[in-house]
C-alpha cells in the first residue's frame, strides 16, 4: 500500500500518486507507446516483478494508464497512457530540462538511446507536432521511429510501421552529438558517423526540432 502525506494540498495529493520510486519512470517508458509487462521489466532493471505489478495497479487505479489488448492470437495486452497520463508529459519535460543541468552521471549508470529520444520528444516545441515525416532512428542496437500528426508527436520503439521518409543510422555518441548541436548533419555524414536515407534538409530540420535540453545550470 502506498503512503500518503494526508494533506489537502494539490502538490501533496499529486505526490501521493506519483511520488513513489519508479512511478514516473514507468510513465517515461509509456511515452514510447504501449509496452508489455516484460518490456517494462526489462527497461526498469532493478524494480523487481512484484513492485512493478504494484506500481502498475496503482497507476491504473488513478487513471494514469490502462491495459490495451494487442492484436493477434491469445490474450496479450500492453500498458498505455490515458489522457490523464499524457498530461504528465510536461512534468517529465520540466524534470528533463532541470536534470540536464546536473553533473555528468557515473560511467557505470545504465543507459539507453530510447531515453535520449524520449527527452528529445518531450522537450520539443509545439512546432514539432507538424513534423509529419515518418522518421526511423537506428541508434546503435536500438531502433525507434517518430512522427508528428499536427497535434502531438508519436514515438515508439521498433521499426517504423511504413517506409520511413527519413532514416537516421548512427552509433549513440554521434547521434547524441547531433542532438546536442555539437556537429552538423552534413559534417556527420562526411565523417561517416551518420548514414542518412532521405533529404538532408529534412534531417537538419529534425535535429532543429528535436534536440537535447540545454544543460544550463539552475539559477542560484
Amino acid at each position: 500500500m502506498s503512503r500518503s502525506y494526508e494533506q489537502t494540498c494539490f502538490v501533496a495529493r499529486a505526490l501521493d500518486v506519483l511520488g513513489e520510486r519508479w512511478t514516473l519512470l514507468i510513465v517515461r517508458e509509456l511515452v514510447l507507446g504501449p509496452r508489455r509487462y516484460g518490456d517494462l521489466l526489462d527497461a526498469l532493471a532493478g524494480i523487481g516483478t512484484n513492485l512493478l505489478a504494484a506500481r502498475l495497479k496503482h497507476l491504473e487505479r488513478h487513471n494514469v494508464l490502462y491495459r490495451k489488448p494487442l492484436p493477434g492470437p491469445g490474450r496479450a495486452a500492453a500498458y498505455a497512457l490515458t489522457d490523464r497520463g499524457e498530461a504528465l508529459i510536461p512534468v517529465l519535460a520540466s524534470l528533463a530540462e532541470w536534470g540536464a543541468g546536473l553533473e555528468e552521471p557515473p560511467v557505470d549508470y545504465s543507459s539507453r538511446a530510447a531515453w535520449g529520444v524520449v527527452a528529445m520528444r518531450i522537450t520539443a516545441s509545439e512546432q514539432a507536432a507538424d513534423f509529419d515525416t515518418v522518421t526511423e532512428m537506428v541508434i546503435g542496437e536500438e531502433t525507434l521511429w517518430l512522427q508528428g500528426d499536427g497535434k502531438r508527436v508519436r514515438v515508439e520503439t521498433g521499426p517504423a510501421p511504413v517506409k520511413p521518409g527519413l532514416r537516421l543510422v548512427a552509433d549513440r555518441a554521434p547521434f547524441y552529438a547531433l542532438a546536442r548541436g555539437q556537429v552538423t548533419v552534413r559534417d556527420a555524414i562526411t565523417a561517416g558517423d551518420l548514414n542518412l536515407e532521405g533529404d538532408t534538409g529534412t534531417a537538419e530540420l529534425f535535429f532543429e526540432l528535436f534536440s537535447f535540453p540545454d544543460p544550463t545550470p539552475p539559477l542560484g
